[in-house]
């Protein structure tokens, strides 16, 4: 190879020695920032709040009841009157009179002082119905499905129960009659009351809870309240489902760092992996210049002693 050539050689190994410096180092900067993500979503993950589990022993809650006429009454809250007094919210269970239907095949029959006989299908026996004597009643309103209605009634022998005719219903039928008649009964069903009682009286202990209550609604004698701890149900399911919501969000916030951070390292072992092949052709490169210029040496070594 002669002087030129080699010279030539020689400088095109030195710029593509360069260019693969050049490459390295564009390679370790785009690492350096691969690395910075990296510490940013680390410091992301330290500062993400673990979302903790409600304790059931931390949801407690103090409920207040007297007991009057063998009946129980919860107190929900209470509110103080301008008089000193105070509106106490109380639920409890009693009986109370409903309206149901009952209808019945009947023959019905106008008497000439304007009453009416009625004869249940199946029975022997007759009754008299009086208009004249019809009453107005808000429980048989409910089960007519009116209001304001007026009632008439009977007491039906063979089962000792009263039943009511609706006065307008009576009135418009064309008798004699001898179809289903619309009657109705009254009931008692256990139900669940919730109410106000105003103007009771309340006493309290030196922690500030409810100790005594007269409550004018039911007597005017003064009442023991009975005070338990109860576990508060719904606080601990808001507490809960709160839980839940967060957990949610974190475990979500978890996967998109775990997913931007496996993005991180196949990017990081692509830029190493290709840091080491321009590691590897960088050190032929070395090599190949250094026999190039050996024999460049030698070339400039025989030129000299030439014109020596």
């Amino acid at each position: 190879m002669g002087l030129a050539a080699t010279q030539a050689r020689y400088l095109g190994l030195t710029a593509r020695k360069t260019n693969i410096e050049f490459e390295g180092q564009q390679v370790n900067q785009a690492r350096t920032v691969l690395a910075n993500e990296s510490a940013n979503l680390y410091n992301k993950l330290y500062n993400l709040q673990v979302p903790t589990p409600p304790n059931v022993t931390d949801f407690y809650k103090t409920e207040f009841s007297y007991k009057a006429g063998g009946t129980t009454y919860d107190i929900n809250n209470y509110r103080p009157n301008s008089d000193g007094t105070y509106v106490v919210n109380v639920t409890y269970s009693d009986f109370i009179q409903v309206g149901l239907k009952a209808y019945a095949t009947a023959a019905i029959t106008q008497n000439p002082d304007g009453t009416y006989q009625v004869t249940i299908s199946g029975s022997s026996k007759s009754y008299t119905v009086d208009p004249a004597a019809a009453v107005p009643d808000a429980v048989l309103d409910k089960a007519c499905g009116k209001s304001g209605g007026y009632y008439c009634s009977y007491v039906d022998g063979d089962n000792n129960t009263t039943y009511y005719f609706d006065k307008d219903w009576l009135a418009a039928q064309t008798y004699p009659f001898n179809d289903t008649a619309q009657r109705y009964y009254k009931s008692e069903e256990l139900t669940t009351i919730t109410e106000d009682h105003d103007k009771c009286n309340l006493s309290f202990d030196s922690m500030g809870l409810i100790s005594k209550i007269i409550d004018p609604t039911i007597s005017d004698t003064e009442l023991q309240v009975t005070a338990a701890s109860v576990q508060d149900t719904e606080a601990y399911n808001n507490a809960m489902n709160k839980y839940t919501k967060d957990k949610d969000v974190y475990e979500k916030e978890i996967s998109e760092i775990n997913k931007e951070t496996e993005h991180i390292q196949s990017e990081d072992r692509s830029l190493e992996l290709r840091l080491r092949q321009l590691d590897t052709e960088q050190r032929t490169l070395q090599t190949e210049l250094d026999s190039v210029k050996s024999v460049l040496d030698k070339n400039i070594e025989k030129v000299f002693k030439v014109f020596a």
